[in-house]
Protein backbone atom coordinates (compact mmCIF):
# COMPACT_ATOMS: atom_id res chain seq x y z
CA UNK A 1 0.00 0.00 0.00
CA UNK A 2 2.64 2.21 0.73
CA UNK A 3 4.17 2.36 -2.59
CA UNK A 4 0.94 2.47 -4.45
CA UNK A 5 0.52 5.76 -2.06
CA UNK A 6 4.15 6.92 -2.73
CA UNK A 7 3.36 6.66 -6.49
CA UNK A 8 0.15 9.04 -6.28
CA UNK A 9 2.34 11.58 -4.63
CA UNK A 10 4.93 11.69 -7.20
CA UNK A 11 2.97 11.68 -9.60
CA UNK A 12 0.67 14.61 -8.35
CA UNK A 13 3.65 16.35 -6.82
CA UNK A 14 5.27 16.57 -10.51
CA UNK A 15 1.89 17.95 -11.83
CA UNK A 16 1.83 20.75 -9.28
CA UNK A 17 5.22 21.49 -8.87
CA UNK A 18 4.97 25.21 -10.23
CA UNK A 19 1.66 25.42 -7.67
CA UNK A 20 3.86 24.29 -4.89
CA UNK A 21 6.74 26.58 -5.63
CA UNK A 22 4.42 29.44 -5.47
CA UNK A 23 2.79 28.65 -2.89
CA UNK A 24 6.15 28.16 -0.79
CA UNK A 25 7.11 31.45 -1.92
CA UNK A 26 4.42 33.32 -0.32
CA UNK A 27 4.61 31.34 3.21
CA UNK A 28 6.94 33.01 5.72
CA UNK A 29 9.67 29.64 6.28
CA UNK A 30 8.79 27.88 9.19
CA UNK A 31 12.33 27.67 10.79
CA UNK A 32 12.65 31.54 10.70
CA UNK A 33 9.32 31.83 12.31
CA UNK A 34 9.82 28.78 14.89
CA UNK A 35 13.70 29.70 15.47
CA UNK A 36 15.50 26.24 14.69
CA UNK A 37 17.97 27.54 17.17
CA UNK A 38 15.95 27.12 20.09
CA UNK A 39 16.31 24.30 22.50
CA UNK A 40 15.01 21.11 21.12
CA UNK A 41 16.10 18.73 24.32
CA UNK A 42 13.65 17.78 25.14
CA UNK A 43 11.27 17.64 21.63
CA UNK A 44 11.68 14.55 19.48
CA UNK A 45 10.51 12.93 16.35
CA UNK A 46 9.27 8.86 16.07
CA UNK A 47 7.77 7.66 12.78
CA UNK A 48 4.65 5.82 13.09
CA UNK A 49 4.61 4.53 9.40
CA UNK A 50 5.55 5.89 6.64
CA UNK A 51 5.56 9.42 6.87
CA UNK A 52 3.55 9.82 9.54
CA UNK A 53 5.54 11.37 13.25
CA UNK A 54 4.67 11.52 16.58
CA UNK A 55 6.03 14.41 18.15
CA UNK A 56 6.82 14.01 22.15
CA UNK A 57 8.14 16.41 25.01
CA UNK A 58 5.64 19.32 23.53
CA UNK A 59 3.31 18.97 26.40
CA UNK A 60 0.79 17.29 24.29
CA UNK A 61 1.42 14.82 21.49
CA UNK A 62 1.53 16.75 17.97
CA UNK A 63 1.26 14.20 14.65
CA UNK A 64 3.24 15.31 11.88
CA UNK A 65 2.53 14.37 8.07
CA UNK A 66 5.29 15.10 5.98
CA UNK A 67 4.01 15.47 2.27
CA UNK A 68 5.25 16.88 -0.26
CA UNK A 69 1.92 18.98 -1.27
CA UNK A 70 2.25 20.15 2.42
CA UNK A 71 3.04 19.37 5.86
CA UNK A 72 0.16 18.83 8.19
CA UNK A 73 0.12 18.77 11.88
CA UNK A 74 -1.87 17.62 14.42
CA UNK A 75 -2.11 19.97 17.71
CA UNK A 76 1.06 22.41 17.68
CA UNK A 77 2.52 21.73 21.90
CA UNK A 78 2.84 24.39 24.71
CA UNK A 79 3.44 27.62 24.15
CA UNK A 80 6.82 26.93 25.70
CA UNK A 81 7.93 24.48 23.51
CA UNK A 82 6.68 26.19 20.20
CA UNK A 83 9.83 27.45 18.77
CA UNK A 84 11.59 24.39 19.10
CA UNK A 85 8.47 22.14 17.71
CA UNK A 86 8.61 24.99 14.79
CA UNK A 87 12.49 24.26 14.37
CA UNK A 88 11.85 20.41 14.28
CA UNK A 89 8.90 20.31 12.07
CA UNK A 90 11.44 22.84 9.89
CA UNK A 91 14.02 19.98 9.50
CA UNK A 92 11.49 17.08 9.04
CA UNK A 93 9.81 18.69 6.14
CA UNK A 94 12.88 19.85 4.72
CA UNK A 95 11.57 22.72 2.91
CA UNK A 96 7.68 21.85 2.04
CA UNK A 97 5.45 24.31 3.65
CA UNK A 98 3.21 23.62 6.48
CA UNK A 99 -0.23 23.76 5.30
CA UNK A 100 -2.53 22.67 7.80
CA UNK A 101 -2.92 22.33 11.76
CA UNK A 102 -5.44 20.55 13.58
CA UNK A 103 -6.74 21.15 16.88
CA UNK A 104 -7.84 18.44 18.78
CA UNK A 105 -9.80 21.04 21.27
CA UNK A 106 -8.98 24.41 23.28
CA UNK A 107 -6.26 23.72 25.75
CA UNK A 108 -3.08 25.18 25.91
CA UNK A 109 -1.04 21.92 26.51
CA UNK A 110 -2.17 21.22 22.88
CA UNK A 111 -2.89 24.83 21.27
CA UNK A 112 -0.20 26.79 22.52
CA UNK A 113 1.84 26.84 19.64
CA UNK A 114 -0.89 27.94 17.33
CA UNK A 115 0.43 31.73 17.11
CA UNK A 116 3.88 30.76 16.32
CA UNK A 117 2.69 27.96 13.70
CA UNK A 118 0.28 29.91 12.09
CA UNK A 119 2.36 32.47 11.08
CA UNK A 120 3.44 30.42 8.44
CA UNK A 121 -0.01 30.30 7.19
CA UNK A 122 -0.90 27.19 7.96
CA UNK A 123 -4.79 26.75 8.18
CA UNK A 124 -5.82 26.01 11.82
CA UNK A 125 -8.80 23.52 11.74
CA UNK A 126 -10.93 23.32 14.96
CA UNK A 127 -14.42 22.61 15.80
CA UNK A 128 -16.00 25.82 16.32
CA UNK A 129 -16.45 24.94 20.08
CA UNK A 130 -12.67 25.40 20.34
CA UNK A 131 -12.33 28.71 18.55
CA UNK A 132 -15.21 30.11 21.00
CA UNK A 133 -13.20 28.81 24.18
CA UNK A 134 -9.98 30.20 23.25
CA UNK A 135 -11.27 33.80 21.98
CA UNK A 136 -13.11 34.53 25.23
CA UNK A 137 -12.41 35.01 29.21
CA UNK A 138 -13.82 31.63 31.19
CA UNK A 139 -13.59 30.28 34.60
CA UNK A 140 -12.56 26.70 35.25
CA UNK A 141 -14.02 25.61 38.25
CA UNK A 142 -12.09 22.73 39.36
CA UNK A 143 -8.87 23.86 38.18
CA UNK A 144 -9.30 27.50 39.97
CA UNK A 145 -8.24 28.83 37.25
CA UNK A 146 -9.53 32.14 34.95
CA UNK A 147 -8.16 31.46 31.26
CA UNK A 148 -7.99 34.68 29.09
CA UNK A 149 -8.78 35.08 25.56
CA UNK A 150 -5.82 34.19 23.10
CA UNK A 151 -4.36 36.25 20.17
CA UNK A 152 -6.04 36.65 17.15
CA UNK A 153 -3.15 34.34 15.71
CA UNK A 154 -3.68 31.57 17.57
CA UNK A 155 -7.41 31.19 17.07
CA UNK A 156 -8.64 28.48 14.67
CA UNK A 157 -9.02 30.09 11.20
CA UNK A 158 -11.56 27.08 10.18
CA UNK A 159 -14.15 25.71 11.91
CA UNK A 160 -17.53 23.18 11.59
CA UNK A 161 -20.18 22.81 13.64
CA UNK A 162 -22.40 20.13 15.36
CA UNK A 163 -22.01 17.09 15.97
CA UNK A 164 -21.85 16.31 11.80
CA UNK A 165 -23.54 12.77 10.74
CA UNK A 166 -20.61 12.17 8.46
CA UNK A 167 -16.97 12.77 8.98
CA UNK A 168 -15.29 16.03 6.64
CA UNK A 169 -12.25 15.13 4.31
CA UNK A 170 -9.44 16.55 3.50
CA UNK A 171 -7.29 15.52 0.49
CA UNK A 172 -3.43 16.02 0.22
CA UNK A 173 -1.37 14.32 -2.10
CA UNK A 174 -2.19 10.59 -1.84
CA UNK A 175 -3.51 10.95 1.78
CA UNK A 176 -7.45 11.09 2.80
CA UNK A 177 -7.64 12.97 5.97
CA UNK A 178 -10.64 12.22 7.98
CA UNK A 179 -11.88 14.42 11.11
CA UNK A 180 -15.26 14.49 12.85
CA UNK A 181 -16.62 15.80 16.43
CA UNK A 182 -16.31 13.98 19.47
CA UNK A 183 -19.41 15.57 21.69
CA UNK A 184 -18.96 16.31 25.23
CA UNK A 185 -15.95 14.55 25.97
CA UNK A 186 -12.71 15.64 27.01
CA UNK A 187 -14.27 19.08 25.85
CA UNK A 188 -17.15 20.52 24.54
CA UNK A 189 -15.29 20.68 20.95
CA UNK A 190 -13.01 17.44 20.47
CA UNK A 191 -12.12 16.22 17.28
CA UNK A 192 -10.10 13.24 15.58
CA UNK A 193 -8.21 13.27 12.97
CA UNK A 194 -7.81 9.92 11.18
CA UNK A 195 -4.88 9.49 8.59
CA UNK A 196 -6.83 6.88 6.80
CA UNK A 197 -3.94 6.08 4.02
CA UNK A 198 -1.48 4.96 7.39
CA UNK A 199 -4.39 3.95 9.46
CA UNK A 200 -2.95 5.66 12.66
CA UNK A 201 -5.83 7.83 14.51
CA UNK A 202 -5.06 10.76 16.56
CA UNK A 203 -7.34 11.49 19.25
CA UNK A 204 -6.06 14.67 21.33
CA UNK A 205 -7.61 13.99 25.18
CA UNK A 206 -9.97 11.84 24.14
CA UNK A 207 -7.84 8.87 24.73
CA UNK A 208 -5.10 8.40 27.57
CA UNK A 209 -2.48 6.57 28.10
CA UNK A 210 -1.02 5.84 31.24
CA UNK A 211 -3.53 8.15 33.10
CA UNK A 212 -6.85 9.02 33.57
CA UNK A 213 -8.82 11.23 31.61
CA UNK A 214 -9.42 14.78 32.32
CA UNK A 215 -12.96 15.03 32.45
CA UNK A 216 -13.74 18.70 31.65
CA UNK A 217 -16.78 19.43 32.42
CA UNK A 218 -16.24 23.38 32.83
CA UNK A 219 -16.06 23.48 28.81
CA UNK A 220 -18.46 20.43 28.49
CA UNK A 221 -16.38 17.35 28.84
CA UNK A 222 -18.58 14.51 31.06
CA UNK A 223 -17.88 10.74 31.22
CA UNK A 224 -21.37 9.56 29.09
CA UNK A 225 -19.78 11.79 26.58
CA UNK A 226 -16.75 10.17 26.68
CA UNK A 227 -17.81 6.90 27.00
CA UNK A 228 -20.18 7.89 23.09
CA UNK A 229 -16.81 9.18 22.29
CA UNK A 230 -14.78 5.81 23.09
CA UNK A 231 -17.37 3.92 20.88
CA UNK A 232 -17.07 6.00 17.67
CA UNK A 233 -13.88 5.63 17.77
CA UNK A 234 -14.07 1.92 18.09
CA UNK A 235 -16.72 2.09 14.87
CA UNK A 236 -14.04 3.69 12.79
CA UNK A 237 -10.79 1.79 13.57
CA UNK A 238 -9.81 -1.88 12.85
CA UNK A 239 -7.34 -3.85 14.67
CA UNK A 240 -4.31 -2.84 12.82
CA UNK A 241 -5.27 0.62 13.97
CA UNK A 242 -2.54 3.02 16.02
CA UNK A 243 -4.10 5.24 18.41
CA UNK A 244 -1.94 8.24 18.85
CA UNK A 245 -3.37 9.69 22.45
CA UNK A 246 -3.59 13.08 23.92
CA UNK A 247 0.23 12.00 25.38
CA UNK A 248 2.32 9.57 25.82
CA UNK A 249 3.08 6.36 23.44
CA UNK A 250 0.88 5.31 20.45
CA UNK A 251 -1.88 2.39 21.25
CA UNK A 252 -3.28 -0.66 19.71
CA UNK A 253 -6.63 -0.54 19.14
CA UNK A 254 -7.36 -2.90 22.03
CA UNK A 255 -6.51 0.16 24.33
CA UNK A 256 -9.93 2.04 23.36
CA UNK A 257 -11.93 -1.30 24.30
CA UNK A 258 -9.84 -0.81 28.08
CA UNK A 259 -10.53 2.57 28.09
CA UNK A 260 -14.21 1.61 27.54
CA UNK A 261 -14.95 -1.14 30.12
CA UNK A 262 -13.36 1.98 32.68
CA UNK A 263 -15.18 4.30 31.44
CA UNK A 264 -18.80 2.22 31.54
CA UNK A 265 -17.43 0.55 35.38
CA UNK A 266 -16.82 3.89 36.40
CA UNK A 267 -19.66 5.18 35.37
CA UNK A 268 -21.95 2.41 36.96
CA UNK A 269 -20.61 2.40 40.33
CA UNK A 270 -20.54 6.42 40.73
CA UNK A 271 -24.00 6.75 39.67
CA UNK A 272 -25.09 3.95 42.18
CA UNK A 273 -22.98 5.55 44.79
CA UNK A 274 -24.53 9.51 44.24
CA UNK A 275 -28.39 7.85 44.43
CA UNK A 276 -27.00 6.61 48.25
CA UNK A 277 -25.76 10.40 48.85
CA UNK A 278 -22.31 9.41 48.70
CA UNK A 279 -19.24 12.20 48.48
CA UNK A 280 -16.77 12.15 45.87
CA UNK A 281 -14.34 11.87 49.06
CA UNK A 282 -16.44 8.78 49.96
CA UNK A 283 -16.17 7.31 46.36
CA UNK A 284 -12.28 8.01 46.43
CA UNK A 285 -12.07 6.01 49.94
CA UNK A 286 -14.58 3.57 48.23
CA UNK A 287 -11.68 2.68 45.18
CA UNK A 288 -14.27 2.87 42.37
CA UNK A 289 -11.02 2.70 40.26
CA UNK A 290 -9.22 0.04 42.19
CA UNK A 291 -9.04 -2.76 39.32
CA UNK A 292 -7.93 0.01 36.46
CA UNK A 293 -5.02 1.78 38.20
CA UNK A 294 -2.63 -0.62 36.73
CA UNK A 295 -3.64 0.55 33.22
CA UNK A 296 -4.53 4.52 34.02
CA UNK A 297 -2.69 5.03 37.18
CA UNK A 298 -2.09 8.58 37.86
CA UNK A 299 -4.51 11.01 38.92
CA UNK A 300 -7.46 8.25 39.52
CA UNK A 301 -9.25 11.09 43.05
CA UNK A 302 -9.13 14.00 40.22
CA UNK A 303 -10.50 11.54 37.64
CA UNK A 304 -13.01 10.53 40.28
CA UNK A 305 -14.07 14.00 41.31
CA UNK A 306 -14.36 15.50 37.79
CA UNK A 307 -16.99 12.38 36.96
CA UNK A 308 -18.95 13.12 39.84
CA UNK A 309 -18.53 17.08 39.19
CA UNK A 310 -19.17 16.35 35.37
CA UNK A 311 -22.29 14.21 36.35
CA UNK A 312 -23.90 16.99 38.89
CA UNK A 313 -23.00 20.06 35.93
CA UNK A 314 -25.00 17.88 32.72
CA UNK A 315 -27.44 16.95 34.53
CA UNK A 316 -27.01 13.34 33.41
CA UNK A 317 -27.42 11.20 36.40
CA UNK A 318 -29.52 8.05 34.83
CA UNK A 319 -32.64 7.09 36.86
CA UNK A 320 -33.73 9.39 40.00
CA UNK A 321 -31.93 10.42 43.20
Amino acid sequence: MQTRVKRRRFIRTALRCAGLSAFGAVMPPLARIANAQSDQSAIAARTLRGDLDQVSGAGGNVVLLRDPMGGVLVDSGSAETAAAVGGLVSARLDGVPLAHLFNTHWHPDHTGGNETLGRTGAAILAHENTRLWMSTEYYVDWQDRTYAPRPAAALPTRTFYSHEPQPLMLELGGERIEYGHLREAHTDGDIYVFFREHNVLATGGAVTAGVYPVLDYATGGWIGGLLDATDKLLAITNTDTLIVPGEGAAQPRSHLAAQREMLATVRSRVEDLMRKGRSADEMIAAGVTREFDSLFGANSERFIRNVYGGLWWQGRLGGSL
